[in-house]
């Protein structure tokens, strides 16, 4: 009986270990950021799903809320995405601000 609650507790941390490895697979990863300049501001811009970008400060500062900040965030999100952004707003505190792109009608840079 020992043998088999020896070779059972072997067999668990086993699978528990490897359904644990699962998780943190390379390609369940985000995707990596670009780094964008607008404005003398540097901006890390991510395509989270075929419509929804993100932008996040290079720092650990809040994003500017200002006009002229959002104005160079949605530079940043349409000339990286190549898309016109259609919808946009601030989540996470103001540490992230989400777009919405339309990719239908591409931005003539």
């Amino acid at each position: 009986m020992k043998v088999f609650l020896s070779t059972s507790a072997k067999t668990f941390t086993l699978l528990c270990t490897a359904w644990l490895a699962g998780c943190a697979a390379p390609g369940a990863a985000d995707p990596p950021a670009q780094r964008v300049n607008v404005d003398g501001r540097t901006y890390l811009i991510s395509q989270l799903t075929a419509g929804t970008w993100t932008a996040t400060s290079a720092g650990t500062t809040q994003l500017s809320s200002t006009p002229s900040g959002r104005a160079a965030l949605l530079q940043a999100i349409e000339k990286t995405s190549g898309c016109k952004v259609t919808d946009a707003d601030y989540s996470h505190s103001g540490m992230q601000f989400d777009a919405q792109v339309d990719c239908a009608d591409p931005l003539k840079n």
